[in-house]
This record gives C-alpha cells, structure tokens and sequence, in this order.
C-alpha cells in the first residue's frame, strides 16, 4: 500500500456476449454448471501440466482467457456473420464495427473491452468516456502516452467520418523469454464529443504495416449506436455465488463451509500477532506477509501452517531493497528469478498444508513497479510474468498451492485501457479472486464508508465478470475518523458472511500509514468488537476447523 494507492481511493469516490470460433455456453448453461463449480470451488489441478493451446505465449494466453467464465447479461453484445465479414455491436457501450470473419473474438468482458485477435496480433478496443476520468480527451491520450515517449516511432493526426483521429505507433525491445514475441504497437485514438474509441494494436515486425492498414480498414467502419441500458448484474443476482470452499491436502485441508470466512491479517512485524491472538481468544485463521520476487522461501510459511494458519505470501515483482525495478516483469518472464521460485515451489511441497500466493497484487496502480509504467501499456506482460510462476510451481507438482489475482478497487490512471479486467491472466490461473479497498475517514474527498459502500458494487462485479471464482479481501481496513470504527467492525464480520458469501477469506491490514492508523487495537471499543467479531461461528479459525 503506497502513498498515491491513498490518494486514489480518496479520488475515487467523487464522483456474456458471442464469442467467436469458441463455444460460450449462455446463461441458462453456466447456471445449471453452477453447482459443480461451486460445489468445491476448487480449481482443478493439471498432473502432469499441459498447455492446451499452441501458436506462440501470447495466443495461447489470449485463447486461455477467451475461454474463461462471465456471467453478463445475453444482450450485452451481438454478433453476425456473411460470407466473409463479422458485424460486432457493443450494446452497452453503444457501437458497432465490421472485420474479417478470420479474426476471432473475445467479448467475454465486453462492458470493459473487446478484444480481436489471430496468432499474428491482437487488437483491444476500450470505450473512455473522459468526463468520467475527470480529464478530456487531449488530457486523455496524453496520459495515455506519457510512459511511451521514447519508443514512438510515429505520432499521425486526421478527420475521418466525423471523428477526430490520431494514430501512435511504438515499439519495446523484444523479450528473450517470450516465445514469439510481439513488440511493434499502434494505437488509434478516435474521438467523438466526450467519448475516446481507443484501439491498441499489437504485432510483431513482419506483420505490422498490414495490420496497420488493417486496423485503419476496421476502424472505417464503427458506428455509434444508443447504448442499452440495462443492469449487468441481473443474471449473478438471481443466481447468488455461495460456495464450499475446500483447500484439500493430504495431510491438513481448509474447509470453509457455505455462509462462512477466514478472518487473517497483516501485520508489519509477523510474531505480533502472537499478542494479538492472546487478547482475540478465537485467534486469526490465516496470516499474510511480504516477500520480494529475490526472496528465497520463509520458514515462517512452515510455521504458520504448523499453528494450523493459512499463510498467505504477496510476492511483489520488485527485488528486495532496490530502486531499479523497471526491468523486473521483463526479468522474471526470462527466467531470471526462477531459482528463488523453485525454492518456494519445491519446500511448499512438501508441507503439510495449503498455502496461497497472490502475485503482483495492485498491477493496475502506477504506484507499483510492475504497472503499466514499466510494461509499455501492455498488460500481457503482467499476465505473462502471473503466468510464468505459476506453470512453474504446476510443472513442479506442487499441489497444495493456490493463487490469488489481487487488483486494486480504483485504476490509476483511471482509464478503461487500465481497468483491472485488463490484467486478469486466465481462469486456469487463478483460484482466489481478491478485492482491495479501504475506509479513509471522513476527509475533503469522501465521508465515512461502511462495507457496503466499499465492496457492495465490487463484490458483484467481480462475482459476475469471475465467475465461478471464490472471492478474497486481500487488503482492508478502517480509521476511527469522522464515523465508528466499533461499528463499522461489527458490520463488517456480520455482513461478509450474510451478504456477500462468495467473499471466503479477508485480510485486515494492522498497520498506520500516515495519518489512517488502521491497526485493530485503536480503542478499546474498535478491539472489542474485533473480538466479538472472531467469537461468531461464520468465522473460520483455521485448517481442520470444524
């Protein structure tokens, strides 16, 4: 949690589509899969790993994500096809575009994005409204570009059927590690009152100048039609995720029932939570702490799982004690801290328990190296190095390790090309779902915000553009400024289990930043009702609870 991360969450309260050449079962067949799903809410586990797809990293990761689970409303696109061309409608974003019908498509986030793609490039299209980035549409492609000045090749201006065109061609260095990679891009800003129809090319040197030609031919044909209005969370609501989560292993398992949690924490200083355990009574089910990506495996993984908590290791992509990590997402798709990994991979498995990794959590704030800052707006390569570390604890074997996507609750910068669905790295590569926000007080920006406030949207957005994936709270916490934090404590044990049941394990970040002191202990009524929160039977005390 950084500074600007602060800033942002202050800001931010002002203020199933067709899929081509893959089958996209409708809603009536995902529901009726529902109960297999979350049944267990276990991810299925490949022995020995395989890849399902071939043609390159970067197609392979595309169609792995194509085939992953939403559950938006049937009407939230369309999709026609002639003899030789498709027509595509965003219905919720209110246009409509032509390409050949060799493309495929993924519409599978189609609110946030919709992508196009072969093995040879892809093409993701976003809709920004600039007013609702607080910015306008110069202000908007200029943030867009700031991080890319010294790699564009070509900045190109015109007026093409009532829109304001701007086409900006980039390149990065090729990346050793990626198997065919692409590293020649093309945005095509195309601006029409306070709306940005933004298109991102990507493609390797052979194929860039007819895809250039290719993007612009598409381009000719969108057209603005009336959005639809309608409520995307219809479908989830009507069918509530309330999942058994069991984290099984040989040796201990986790179980958390229906209508049940696992209350964690973090704290600065690991050994503290000893105290704070003592004075709980009913003491923390799970426990996370920090690792750099050059760390070696921690002893104190064994120790936890020995006290029968689930440990929880954020490994940041940043290297212990450094100021250069602009080269560490690059790095780690090269293999370079492939060593250090194995010696998590290989020591976890053979511990007695589960243990969960959330990997480069808050990739989609430029306060984290790993953002878009250092990885040329393209948000494959976090996907690529998400990937990366967990084929090799798969390859390794290594069972009783599960991983958790952990996205920031506000993008900075607020634009739909940064939107937290950007990152998401695929179904087969993710088991827990994390959701991070927290209550600031009373400040200039915001009032007090109780749990409802802060994970009500949130919880349903993610539980219907997941779905199928249990949920987590990986970072989250209050301050006793401007409201109750007494209250807001016990709100929050009685709500998590009751209205949002898909959420299965919350992390309380026990520390103070600054002037929001988030720690548990702040008065005597905030740890008491903490305490009395951990007493309720929802709450999951640890492996092998019964």
């Amino acid at each position: 949690m950084k500074k600007l991360l602060i800033i942002l969450v202050c800001l931010s309260v002002l203020g199933g589509g067709a899929y081509w050449f893959v089958s996209q079962p409708n809603n009536a067949q995902n529901i009726r899969e529902q109960a297999s799903i979350q049944a267990t809410a276990k991810p299925a586990k490949e022995k020995p790993y395989v890849e399902e797809f071939t043609g390159g990293d970067f197609y392979v990761l595309w169609k792995n994500e194509q085939k992953s689970r939403s559950l938006h409303p049937d009407n939230v696109t369309t999709l026609t096809t002639s003899e030789t061309t498709a027509t595509y409608t965003n219905n919720w974003n209110g246009f409509q575009l032509s390409f050949p019908k060799e493309w495929e498509i993924d519409s599978r986030q189609a609110p946030n994005y919709t992508r196009l793609f072969t093995k040879d490039f892809r093409i993701d299209l976003t809709v920004q409204n600039v007013d609702k980035a607080w910015t306008s549409p110069v202000g908007y492609i200029t943030k867009t570009i700031e991080t890319l000045k010294p790699n564009i090749t070509a900045d190109k201006r015109w007026w093409k059927q009532g829109f304001a065109a701007r086409q900006i061609d980039y390149a990065r260095p090729a990346i050793q590690g990626i198997d065919h990679d692409m590293n020649r891009y093309s945005y095509l800003f195309l601006t029409r009152g306070n709306r940005v129809f933004t298109f991102q090319l990507k493609t390797d040197e052979k194929h860039f100048e007819p895809m250039k030609a290719a993007l612009i031919q598409m381009a000719s044909t969108l057209k603005t039609v009336s959005p639809t209005q309608m409520d995307l969370n219809t479908v989830i609501k009507a069918n509530p995720p309330n999942p058994e989560v069991r984290l099984k292993h040989k040796y201990d398992s986790l179980i958390i029932p229906k209508n049940h949690f696992v209350m964690g924490a973090y704290m600065p200083k690991s050994r503290d939570i000893d105290a704070l355990n003592e004075y709980l009574e009913n003491p923390l089910g799970a426990q996370m702490f920090y690792k750099p990506i050059d760390s070696s495996y921690d002893e104190y993984t064994k120790e936890l799982l020995d006290g029968d908590k689930l440990p929880i290791v954020t490994i940041l992509f940043e290297k212990a004690n450094s100021s250069t990590n602009a080269d560490v997402v690059e790095n780690i798709i090269n293999g370079s801290f492939d060593k250090n990994l194995l010696t998590w991979a290989k020591t976890v498995k053979s511990l007695k328990g589960p243990v969960l990794f959330r990997l480069g959590n808050e990739m989609n704030g430029d306060w984290s190296a790993w953002s878009h800052k250092n990885t040329y707006n393209d948000p494959d390569l976090y996907k690529l190095t998400f990937r990366h570390i967990v084929e090799l604890f798969k390859k390794n074997g290594t069972d009783n390790a599960y991983f958790v996507w952990n996205p920031n609750h506000v993008s900075s910068p607020y634009f739909e090309w940064n939107e937290a669905h950007m990152y998401f790295p695929g179904d087969k590569y993710v088991d827990f779902v994390g959701m991070t926000s927290y209550n600031f007080g009373k400040t200039q920006w915001n009032n007090y915000q109780y749990i409802d406030t802060l994970y009500g949207d949130l919880y349903w957005e993610y539980s219907r553009s997941y779905y199928g994936k249990p949920l987590m709270i990986g970072e989250f916490g209050t301050v006793e400024t401007g409201g109750n934090k007494a209250e807001w404590i016990t709100t929050a044990f009685e709500e998590i289990p009751r209205t949002y049941p898909n959420i299965k394990i919350a992390v309380w970040f026990d520390q103070a930043h600054g002037p929001f002191d988030f720690r548990i202990r702040t008065s005597p009524a905030s740890a008491e009702a903490f305490k009395k929160g951990m007493a309720q039977p929802a709450v999951v005390k640890g492996l092998n609870y019964k």
